[in-house]
């Protein structure tokens, strides 16, 4: 997602809502009368939402000193460390939305989902790198977490908890918002909302916010999601616009006899072999003996990418005595198939197409284990 994200009047709603709970009506009228707005400044504000400034309107930090609000609210960054507060908030949501058991919720459970990434925290030009804890406060009571990853280029959202006493305050409206105005603060291109998956129900609402778009795995680039791509998730299993537009630049193209018309059915046929067998059924492929280059899959480079973008007989391998080979140096490299799965040739042409080319490129394959 952009940071030039557009709230839907529902979105601000909650934020409004949320800030109104936490200033207090006493609060709100006295800034009022002893800070008047200039006309120009309301008029301002009644045609403009600057998402940044409302998230933060009711932080402790950003308030007027002199007056005090109904609560106080506060909001860090901190470690992804594990604390016994955080694991009692996971823990009631888990119960509460989730709906799992006490024998399902466990400590070291939370540590290895939520808790001490790889990645390594520090700064690098002007911003933040790596996992944190975003922690909401309320009167010093911990009442929501956000768990991020702050990458070079993007805030990726990972998970969201909040306590089931504030499930009536749209905490996933506030928490997305909050996370996009991070990224739109600190300079970062992207808010990443993680996976989208259309029939997950669960998963709906992040197609809520706009604009907004999705990565094609086949081609790495980002296409807006419309209303044209909601109507392909409905229809198919995975969509990637790439293959979409090779589809209609098919059903577009002339057929093959003048005296034959395209018939309703071509599409769906078109639409198999450009998404592959079983509009990409790996498991039954791979039943039929069918290489991993042939199957199709979102994100797995196909043969003809492959071989186009890889040097093959390039690619760098080790038999664990301190030397690197080529592939090209094995006796049998120039036998083997690369369609097929049992060779050598084959099981380093699918490594790269799952790496992608850059990787491919510099990856030495260890063959003595």
């Amino acid at each position: 997602m952009p940071p030039e994200l557009k709230p839907s009047r529902d979105q601000r709603q909650a934020l409004h809502r949320w800030n109104r709970y936490v200033l207090g009506e006493s609060y709100i009228k006295e800034v009022n009368r002893r800070h008047p707005k200039s006309k120009e400044e309301k008029k301002r504000q009644s045609n403009t939402f600057d998402l940044v400034t409302t998230v933060h309107e009711s932080e402790q930090t950003y308030l007027k000193p002199d007056i005090q609000p109904e609560h106080r609210f506060e909001v860090t960054l901190e470690p992804d460390e594990f604390t016994e507060e955080k694991y009692q908030l996971f823990g009631n949501y888990q119960r509460h939305v989730h709906h799992e058991g006490a024998n399902d919720i466990s400590r070291g459970g939370f540590k290895r989902f939520l808790c001490a990434t790889p990645l390594h925290r520090h700064d690098f030009d002007g911003k933040k790198l790596g996992s944190f804890h975003q922690m909401y406060r309320l009167d010093g009571r911990l009442i929501a977490m956000s768990v991020l990853d702050l990458l070079p280029h993007a805030v990726s959202g990972v998970y969201f908890i909040y306590h089931s006493d504030f499930e009536s305050w749209s905490f996933g409206k506030l928490s997305a918002l909050r996370e996009a105005a991070l990224a739109i603060e600190q300079g970062y291109d992207l808010y990443y909302m993680g996976y989208f998956i259309w029939s997950c129900k669960k998963m709906r609402y992040k197609g809520d916010y706009k604009p907004q778009t999705v990565l094609d795995y086949d081609t790495l680039d980002w296409d807006v999601m419309d209303n044209d791509m909601r109507q392909l998730m409905d229809k198919r299993k995975w969509v990637s616009m790439s293959r979409e537009r090779k589809i209609q630049a098919t059903l577009q193209a002339p057929p093959a006899s003048e005296k034959e018309g395209r018939q309703d059915s071509d599409e769906e046929k078109i639409a198999a072999d450009v998404y592959g067998v079983e509009l990409g059924n790996p498991i039954t492929a791979m039943n039929a003996g069918l290489s991993l280059l042939e199957m199709r899959m979102p994100g797995v480079m196909e043969l003809e990418q492959l071989e186009e973008e890889v040097d093959l007989d390039e690619m760098k391998i080790t038999l664990g005595r301190g030397t690197v080979h080529e592939m090209q140096d094995l006796a049998s490299w120039s036998s083997g198939s690369i369609t097929d799965p049992t060779s050598l040739k084959s099981l380093m042409g699918e490594l790269a197409a799952c790496i992608g080319p850059n990787l491919a490129r510099d990856v030495v394959v260890d063959l003595s284990r």
